[in-house]
């Protein structure tokens, strides 16, 4: 059991002057959830932070994510009445906005919507956390922000940002009891990222926790599941009416295999200083979870963790398919002791260095299929740094995706123009994965 002093800390903040228990409960609708209640920055505060810290990169091009040129190819499609997913089985609501707004404006126009879906994630989780009871969401929304693949994904041609944003405001959609806007709101995610659904699960397991919210569950369910389904039905199209669609890359290539990439990809999103602060309120987020049963915030930040985790296990492709795990991470940090001022200002701090500088103790084999690695230590540029180099390094629009992709790597896996050495650790982490 923990002392009196754990248990205050932990325990959602008390009704205000005037307002009764039952307004006050996280989720409820009460005070503590609505915009602007408590002390932090306000929303418009959040919005021009987001702007400061995205706007002077969104000019950059496209980025430097692999499924770019597909992403156009496939918006170019539906631009002319037709559809092939740009990777199976489709983004299809990034893939319009992308078709809608390039002939307009490039990648600016693509990457200003972006940048502008990074902000209404930013607001609607400083919403979600206040919605729920917790004080200083403004300070765990930045620092989700800060996070090196967050501010990457928000300034490039990416769907990541999209599908959390949708996320979160469907979640908060739901805590105000508006089923039908949360299911739409989910179905968007999926449309945007079809692996969003796991964290989707994560949100509707915590909130249908408690019994009184089940039925909201099922009703948002009952719109969310044809809503998303209707979505693919051009994918479904484009394979003449059958499921191929759904076949992917299979990435299985065996469990030690597996978890070297696993492994070895969080450590890169997470970089050395946000391991070691992260461990530091290890001790507080293990206490948290007595309170499991009772604190839905806590239920998904943990599910989402979980949830997130064990698809990248399966599937260790990409660095920003963390994202949502960033996001599950920083909320399981709200919903515990660690809730304070100081120690998330640290936190943000700690998710911003990763940006500007890294340490990369490991090199792979293969960078494109590894088996093993080699012990090679270096200092580099942060995930953030180096992605601006690369930009600046190709501009050109017609630069293979390839060139791009393995530039924006080298934080991880060294220049793709070193030669390789012999490996000396089974399972090491190959980063080159579509």
């Amino acid at each position: 059991m923990g002392s009196p002093a754990d248990a205050a800390r932990s325990a959602p903040p008390p009704p205000a002057a005037g307002e009764d228990a039952a307004s006050a409960e996280p989720g409820a609708g009460g005070t503590a959830g609505r915009p602007g209640s408590g002390a932090g920055l306000s929303d418009r505060a959040l919005l021009a932070v987001t702007a400061a810290v995205t706007l002077p990169l969104v000019w950059l091009g496209y980025g430097t994510d692999i499924d770019v040129a597909d992403v156009r190819a496939a918006g170019a499609l539906i631009r002319h009445g037709d559809y092939r997913p740009s990777r199976n089985p489709g983004v299809p609501v990034f893939e319009t906005i992308v078709g809608l707004l390039d002939p307009v404006g490039g990648h600016l126009a693509v990457n200003l919507a972006t940048a502008a879906a990074a902000g209404a994630a930013v607001v609607g989780i400083a919403r979600l956390v206040r919605a729920w009871g917790r004080p200083n969401g403004d300070l765990v929304a930045l620092a989700f922000l800060a996070s090196p693949i967050a501010l990457v994904a928000a300034t490039s041609t990416a769907d990541f940002m999209w599908a959390v944003a949708f996320v979160v405001w469907a979640a908060l959609s739901q805590l105000r009891d508006r089923s039908v806007a949360a299911g739409l709101l989910f179905a968007l995610a999926i449309g945007s990222r079809s692996s969003t659904v796991v964290l989707i699960a994560a949100f509707l397991m915590a909130d249908g926790w408690a019994p009184a919210h089940r039925r909201r569950c099922a009703r948002t369910a009952a719109v969310m599941v044809p809503a998303a389904v209707a979505l693919f039905v051009p994918a479904w199209l484009s394979y003449h009416r059958t499921l191929g669609f759904l076949e992917h890359t299979q990435n299985w290539r065996g469990l030690a295999n597996n978890l070297g990439r696993f492994a070895y990809k969080n450590y890169a999103v997470a970089g050395v200083v946000l391991i070691v602060v992260v461990a530091v309120a290890l001790p507080a987020l293990v206490r948290s979870l007595r309170r499991f049963g009772d604190d839905p915030l806590l239920r998904f930040g943990v599910l989402g963790l979980v949830a997130t985790e064990m698809l990248f296990l399966q599937l260790p492709w990409k660095p920003a398919h963390l994202l949502p795990t960033v996001l599950a991470l920083v909320l399981w940090v709200a919903a515990s002791e660690r809730n304070d001022r100081r120690f998330l200002a640290v936190l943000i701090a700690a998710m911003a260095l990763n940006g500007l500088v890294a340490f990369r103790p490991l090199a792979p084999d293969d960078p494109d299929a590894s088996e093993s690695a080699r012990f090679e230590p270096a200092l580099t540029a942060g995930l953030v740094v180096n992605d601006i180099d690369c930009r600046r390094r190709y501009p050109d629009e017609d630069t293979p995706r390839t060139d791009l992709w393995a530039c924006a790597l080298e934080p991880m896996r060294g220049s793709s123009e070193e030669d390789p050495t012999p490996a000396t650790i089974p399972g090491g982490p190959s980063a080159a994965e579509p």
